[in-house]
């Protein structure tokens, strides 16, 4: 990292680099004294890695918006002219050739005559005006000049905090920043940056070619941290005479666009009776108790080879799929109900591999189990064939 320093209540910036790498990180242990310079290790190390995954993984150049365009003004009589000088940068999310990501999240106009603008993601949107510094106006020294606008990651110091004295060193300071923020500089170059010519002179790989042809070589990190958005001609006037956002932009392959619906959800649950006894429609009558089971045939719309299929309590279903294939998606099921299985019409429940889930409603009727005769109590066989005793003689 690069760092300048300035007085506590002004902003401190850095401006990463990849010339060195951090590789190494804190191991915390019980008891152990932890020092700042051990936390800032441990967050190095992350950023480190993260922006090498961005620069080798993912390339850098624009990944979405950033597009510079002119600055809208609405006249008196209610038609819209162009402010001279000025452009716009719209929001949008940049890799830098570091492996930085830039955030763009405002609006911001900048004059072309001179250096740019600097930011700071996620604080207000506002293009305040520096009270400490006052813009210097450099007229294009032709009837048509060319600038070009580009950004780079900058990275600010802020929240500063008093701190506590430990001597009477000329180095002590009486306040430390308390937070890094990410933020961004647009400016104004006079070239098409160094890292987007050597783009321009080099043609880009064909897709074919991704996925054949030997070890690819790593990619340099040397041409510098600025990332081309647009080229911006203007006349002497001020007049924006062309704005080209293709010449001297690199766009990043994002698969953020990219994305489908899946079409293999389940649906569509009919019941048929391989018997023909039960009508189309009708639930089938299940008697609880009953060994013989009935079979249902189950169809449906991407209805899977290993689905599965619940009545509910009390129920025991067994698939036959010796008839299932991927034209006729057909599942038998041989169904019984146990004795104490609850009496009531219930729902065919089928769900999928894919979680995907269908319901039949009223597919089954369940009725209790036959009542048989009442019978009295049962005589043993030794009680059976004991003679009747003869009974009294009733007296005339």
């Amino acid at each position: 990292m690069k760092t300048t320093s300035s007085c506590c209540g002004g902003n401190s910036t850095s401006t990463s680099s990849c010339t060195t790498s951090v590789v190494e990180l804190p191991r915390y242990y019980p008891r152990q004294l932890i020092t700042p310079d051990d936390l800032t290790l441990e967050q190095n190390y992350f950023r480190d890695r993260m922006r090498r995954h961005n620069r080798l993984l993912h390339g850098w150049g624009v990944v979405c918006g950033a597009l510079v365009c002119p600055v809208p003004v609405a006249n008196d009589d209610g038609t819209t002219s162009y402010a001279p000088w000025q452009v716009q940068v719209q929001p949008g999310y940049i890799l830098g050739p570091y492996g930085d990501e830039i955030v763009v999240d405002c609006k911001r106009t900048i004059d072309v005559r001179t250096q740019g603008v600097a930011g700071v993601s996620g604080e207000p949107c506002l293009d305040l005006p520096d009270p400490w510094c006052t813009q210097v106006f450099t007229a294009p020294p032709t009837d048509q000049t060319t600038y070009y606008i580009a950004v780079k990651y900058v990275q600010s110091m802020t929240r500063p905090v008093r701190v506590l004295p430990v001597g009477c060193g000329c180095s002590d300071s009486s306040c430390e920043y308390s937070r890094w923020h990410d933020g961004y500089q647009i400016g104004v170059l006079d070239q098409c940056p160094d890292c987007n010519i050597t783009d321009a002179n080099t043609p880009g790989p064909a897709f074919s070619n991704l996925v054949k042809g030997d070890t690819p070589p790593c990619l340099p990190c040397d041409c510098g941290p600025w990332v081309g958005l647009a080229a911006v001609t203007v006349d002497s006037d001020g007049t924006i005479a062309q704005i080209d956002n293709c010449s001297c932009r690199r766009l990043v392959l994002s698969f953020s666009t990219f994305w489908w619906k899946c079409t293999g959800t389940l649906s569509g649950i009919t019941l048929g009776d391989p018997n023909n006894k039960v009508q189309p429609g009708s639930p089938f009558p299940i008697v609880a108790g009953d060994t013989n089971p009935t079979l249902i045939a189950v169809k449906g719309t991407n209805l899977d080879k290993d689905a599965t299929f619940t009545f509910g309590d009390g129920m025991k279903v067994t698939p036959d799929t010796s008839q299932w294939s991927q034209a006729n998606q057909v599942i038998i099921l041989s169904v019984t109900a146990d004795t104490d299985a609850q009496p009531g019409t219930r729902p065919l429940i089928v769900v999928n591999q894919d979680c995907s889930m269908a319901l039949a409603a009223n597919a089954i009727s369940i009725s209790p189990p036959p009542q048989g005769p009442v019978m009295g109590p049962k005589l043993s066989k030794a009680a059976a064939n004991r003679p009747k005793k003869a009974g009294k003689t009733p007296v005339a």
